[in-house]
């Protein structure tokens, strides 16, 4: 019982360590407090509200987590856990209404926005505060203090100074995406990176050349072994026995048949013959078939039914 208690615990932390790692990409990007004439939520109501994007490239849901305005009451507002509305998509955002309490929507947070305080965003486990903004205590009606993104790519967000229009649910990027020179202009200032990106390359392609033009410069000149070049086959070494063994069985037949050369003679060539293979007939194995016209088979004239008489 305790060992599975153990197992059931251990996965419980690791799930909410993995969501904790996830909602670490969210980020309050944008804040309205006295919203006179601008978004209203559900139920038509104009309220403060405030901005969440999902800075990551997969979908975080921020069930769970909590708002508040007071660093000594870190939990003063949980998202609803239980609605499945509150993952937010990649490069996606969310508006929360600070309508105050009495509403129970999911969206609906249970206190009110007020200039000069600060809105924190903290993970699911009540302690790390994930992101802040500032609301400045001079921000006019209908403005809203915001943070955009360096591009959006990066979306390295930064809070901008001066108060801006408000626009809710879209992504706050200025557009102004830097080129590749301008970041490596930023990434690289003394150009040490390129310069031996462009040195490692250059003699690369030199080392390449270099064993390209000496392997093919020793096969034409020979000092290589072509290994496509057939070699001359290597003489049999049994013809030279086999020649001195059918010299050998020659004069022992002459000496036993008492000088009667021509028989030994005979018989040595026809060793000889058998030892270098030229005895026996070349076949090609190449059947050829004639047809034969005047073949009894094909005479009509065999061929007629004899009628009875």
């Amino acid at each position: 019982m305790r060992k599975k208690l153990l197992i059931i615990s251990t996965l419980l932390s690791l799930a909410l360590g993995a969501g904790a790692q996830n909602v670490s990409d969210l980020v309050i990007t944008e804040a309205e407090v006295d919203n006179l004439s601008g978004i209203s939520d559900g139920f038509g109501r104009h309220s403060g509200w405030i901005e969440i994007t999902n800075n990551s490239q997969g979908t975080v849901n921020i069930g769970g987590c909590y708002l508040t305005d007071d660093p000594d009451n870190l939990k003063k507002f949980m998202v609803s856990k239980s609605d499945l509305s509150t993952k937010i998509g990649a490069r996606q955002t969310k508006l929360f209404y600070f309508n105050g309490p009495g509403f129970v929507g999911t969206f609906d947070v249970d206190f009110v926005l007020a200039k000069g305080s600060t809105i924190y965003l903290v993970s699911n486990d009540g302690k790390t505060i994930i992101d802040q903004i500032c609301i400045p205590a001079d921000l006019p009606a209908d403005m809203s203090v915001r943070k955009m993104a360096r591009d959006s790519k990066h979306m390295d967000f930064r809070t901008e100074d001066a108060p801006a229009i408000p626009s809710p649910g879209v992504m706050n990027s200025d557009g102004d995406e830097e080129s590749g020179a301008q970041r490596m202009a930023h990434e690289d200032p003394f150009g040490g990176v390129l310069t031996l990106t462009s040195v490692s390359v250059v003699f690369g392609a030199l080392l390449i050349l270099l064993c390209i033009f000496t392997i093919t410069g020793g096969f034409f000149s020979g000092r290589f072994r072509n290994p496509f070049k057939r070699s001359p086959k290597a003489p049999k070494a049994g013809k030279a026995a086999d020649a001195e063994v059918a010299a050998a069985i020659a004069m022992a037949l002459d000496r036993e048949l008492g000088g009667d050369n021509e028989v030994a003679a005979a018989i040595g060539m026809a060793l000889d013959r058998y030892f270098n293979d030229t005895v026996h007939d070349a076949e090609s194995f190449v059947i050829t078939i004639r047809h034969d016209g005047s073949s009894l088979w094909n005479d009509k004239s065999k061929n007629f039914r004899q009628l009875p008489r």
